[in-house]
């Protein structure tokens, strides 16, 4: 069984995700088999650190010494209570940790003075990465502190076979912020013995991932779901853990946008139940999301480094205002919207530049290639799931879109100009209508996000065009070069390629600057109708 589990440590599904992930199962084959998990965001509600247990004076162990401890059955049925205790001993005492084993797995097979060894090396003294470096020096560098609610500066370490079901997942590993509390006042990890094969990269890729939850919980803990597990699957990166082939990300590469099958264009039936609560951004945090927020939090580690990750752990505002005042913090021009985009346009490129990942090598995302002129596009569109659409047309360079949604979008247009690329992110409010134009050269992809709950349903079309006639002014496309249209000129006038908030549409010659020469243009197809 060992054999089939997945590498990646995610999270376990409360019950009305499951069902929503098994409804998603029966339709996205590429999503077939099982999955690897880590239960830590669905426990019941933490205690802030002001509530923990503190005490003055530490509380150490020595190997031979017996610990009862609550943990937590993943498997429960619905409405009983998940807690129950068990008996382990402290098996061995390292630098930074105790590893304490479940008393009714000591002595099987699966439990070897090896595997016991390999972990303590790992925690305390080396990692692939860093072979003079252990997670605990690594993960609190990068994610901050440990809490410390029992005066010992070592962590507990406990190895269980976890209870769980074919229902809530296999579970690899959890660390249960209610520990903190009284009357337990303790620092503990819960790593699985099985199927979990304790003397594996996996097994301490999944002790790098559930010591950042607790790092992170001390530095924020009402931290959205997405940013903590982005930033636990980044300590697998951080510790060297990861893989570096085109399995990483297979199943968010495979299927960006949930609401679409892997065949292009053919769309998820809607009784799924994938609801904005059930996606990226809160709630039933599915786990084929976690490929995602991975991908997100590595790349603004790279483009910003490990000094960007510990002022976002450590900011108290929380998902895309922690990011903003991360980015604050280090002083980026971009905001979550303008990095978002790069990291979109990455995703796709993956180049050996700023466009791509030099820690990972990234299989293909998938995309649809479209014929221009095209209408009817669009579709259903998963809350930040992402479409890639690469258009392919001959005559004029030029291309507009038109594109209206019932909720927010943004939309990353992404072209080739002399070997490097230029991102432009542009927002879309809900109910407008938008004339979104590239007119130098044309567009590798365009990539397209819902940002906010509302309709799933997008409209898309594409139209060859020139910046010189009256369509391309037409930003609002009401059928008239207008006042509103002024006012949007002059908004984005004066912003060159490569800035926060430039919009292509307002580059009417294609020079990548919105600029007098684009005034004139402008000014040439006032009051005109296209």
């Amino acid at each position: 069984m060992a054999s089939t589990v997945s590498r990646q440590a995610c999270c376990v599904r409360c019950p009305a995700a499951a069902g929503i992930l098994f409804s998603l199962l029966l339709k996205v084959p590429a999503f077939a088999g099982p999955e690897a998990l880590c239960g830590t965001p669905y426990l019941p509600s933490r205690p802030i650190p002001g509530a923990a247990a503190k005490k003055t004076a530490a509380e150490t162990f020595d190997v031979g010494d017996a610990l009862t401890v609550r943990v937590f059955n993943f498997g429960a049925v619905p409405g009983t209570d998940p807690y129950y205790l068990t008996t382990t001993t402290c098996r061995l005492k390292g630098e930074r940790c105790y590893i304490f084993v479940e008393d009714v797995i000591w002595g099987g097979s699966r439990v070897t003075p090896a595997a016991l060894t390999s972990l303590t090396r790992a925690f305390d003294r080396s990692t692939p990465r860093y072979p003079d470096r252990g997670i605990y020096s690594i993960d609190t560098e990068i994610f901050g502190p440990p809490p410390d609610a029992d005066g010992d500066p070592r962590i507990v370490i406990v190895l269980l076979d976890i209870m769980d079901n074919s229902l809530s997942g296999t579970i690899l590993g959890y660390y249960d912020t209610a520990n903190q509390a009284a009357p337990v006042g303790r620092e503990i990890l819960y790593i699985d013995s099985d199927p979990l094969d304790l003397n594996s990269d996996l097994a301490r890729a999944t002790l790098a991932h559930e010591f950042q939850h607790m790092l992170h919980w001390n530095g924020d803990p009402d931290e959205d779901k997405w940013v903590d597990e982005g930033c636990a699957e980044y300590a697998e990166l951080a510790c060297g853990y990861r893989k570096t082939t085109g399995e990483v990300a297979r199943h968010f590469l495979g299927v960006p946008n949930l609401l679409k099958s892997p065949a292009p264009n053919l769309q998820v039936p809607p009784n799924t139940g994938l609801t904005d609560a059930a996606s990226w951004s809160g709630g039933d945090f599915l786990p084929f999301l976690f490929d995602q927020t991975f991908l997100l939090t590595t790349f603004f580690a790279q483009r910003y480094g490990d000094t960007a990750v510990a002022r976002l752990v450590a900011e108290p505002e929380n998902g895309i205002d922690g990011f903003n005042r991360a980015l604050e913090d280090v002083g980026a021009e971009e905001r979550f919207e303008q990095f978002w985009s790069a990291w979109a346009a990455a995703v796709y490129v993956n180049d050996d530049g700023g466009l791509g990942y030099r820690a990972l090598s990234l299989g293909p995302i998938s995309r649809d290639t479209v014929a221009v002129p095209a209408d009817d596009l669009g579709g259903a569109l998963q809350l930040w799931g992402i479409d890639y659409v690469v258009p392919r047309s001959s005559g004029p360079q030029g291309l507009s879109l038109d594109v209206e949604s019932g909720s927010d979008l943004l939309v990353t247009l992404v072209s080739e100009r002399d070997d490097t690329h230029d991102v432009a992110a542009v927002p879309v409010p809900r109910g407008a209508r938008r004339r979104i134009g590239l007119y130098g050269e044309p567009p590798a992809v365009l990539a397209f996000t819902r940002t906010s709950p509302g309709s799933q349903t997008y409209s898309l079309s594409l139209a060859r065009r020139e910046g010189h006639v009256p369509a391309a002014a037409d930003f609002d496309a009401s059928g008239t070069v207008g006042f509103s249209d002024f006012i949007a000129f002059a908004a984005g006038f004066g912003k060159s390629a490569g800035r926060p908030g430039f919009d292509p549409s307002f580059d009417l010659d294609g020079d990548r600057t919105v600029s007098f020469s684009d005034f004139i243009l402008f000014a040439r197809n006032f009051g005109k109708s296209p």
